[in-house]
């Protein structure tokens, strides 16, 4: 606000100078400078002040078209101003709205607002970053490992999950992984999640965190695990034929049984870790 009023006062004072300057000293000026002395000499006292009073009106003409310019400049940088607030504002009751179908109990609503995160996501760059922390926190909550509930209770669940996940949760890792919301060299952290069977074939998880994660019997062929960090996550009987794992953290992994395992696309050979924790242990 103090900086508007101080350009305000400038441009203000600006303008009165040069208003001044052509009303008492630019006519004379400007007809000495295009008669010359003679030519000057030779017109009569009342010409002079014609040419003045000429040379007077062109230049407030010129001036007031400039100020008019200006205002016109002024009202669509206002204009422009007020348009971005009100799309800001949109995107905010967009983003409290799908914050409030996240927070459902119906898993379809959940499931909605998750790809209403991604559209903002897409429409609004500068929610990027909070959206993907968001979803991965939503990811975190709705699959934690070990389970908030009996694990018997989920596994029931989960025989009827598509894909090893359940829908809403499925919805938010395949948004993640499509990586609109993850920022560039940024990472998602998904530790202590319950990922058992989970099938994310293909999938870009490059710099994903699944610290303690359980990942047992989940594939991941011909995933981007590049940076990724799996320290001490369960990863037994998982399937990674082709998956890329350059440059990932596999220290204290559990590797038991793992299908495809190339230690020449880690950073390090693998090292089978602990083994498998149950929710009893934990």
């Amino acid at each position: 606000m103090k900086r508007i009023v101080a350009w305000t006062v400038a441009i203000t004072i600006l303008v009165a100078a040069a208003l001044g300057w052509c009303v008492a000293f630019a006519p004379g000026w400007i007809v000495r400078h295009d008669l010359g002395a003679r030519g000057l000499s030779a017109l009569s006292a009342a010409d002079r002040l014609k040419a003045m009073s000429d040379v007077r009106a062109t230049v407030l003409q010129g001036l007031a078209a400039m100020v008019a310019l200006g205002g016109i400049g002024v009202g669509a940088a206002a204009t422009l101003r007020q348009i971005r607030v009100s799309r800001e504002g949109q995107f905010i009751d967009l983003f409290t709205k799908a914050l409030e179908q996240l927070s459902s109990d119906d898993v379809l609503v959940r499931q909605g607002g998750v790809y209403a995160m991604e559209q903002i996501a897409g429409a609004a760059p500068h929610y990027r970053g909070h959206i993907g922390a968001l979803l991965a926190s939503f990811v975190r909550q709705q699959a934690p490992w070990p389970p908030s509930r009996p694990l018997e209770e989920i596994d029931a669940e989960r025989a009827g999950y598509t894909g090893g996940l359940r829908d809403d949760v499925g919805g938010a890792m395949a948004a993640l992984t499509r990586r609109s919301m993850v920022l560039p060299g940024s990472s998602i952290e998904l530790e202590k999640v319950d990922f058992r069977g989970a099938y994310l074939h293909e999938k870009n998880l490059s710099r994903f965190c699944f610290a303690d994660a359980n990942l047992e019997g989940a594939t991941l062929t011909k995933c981007d695990l590049s940076h990724a960090t799996l320290a001490n996550a369960n990863l037994n009987d998982a399937d990674l034929t082709g998956a890329t794992l350059t440059g990932a953290d596999l220290t204290g992994a559990d590797l038991t049984g793992v299908i495809g395992l190339d230690p020449t696309r880690t950073a390090e050979p693998a090292r089978p870790g602990p083994p498998s924790r149950t929710q009893a242990d934990s």
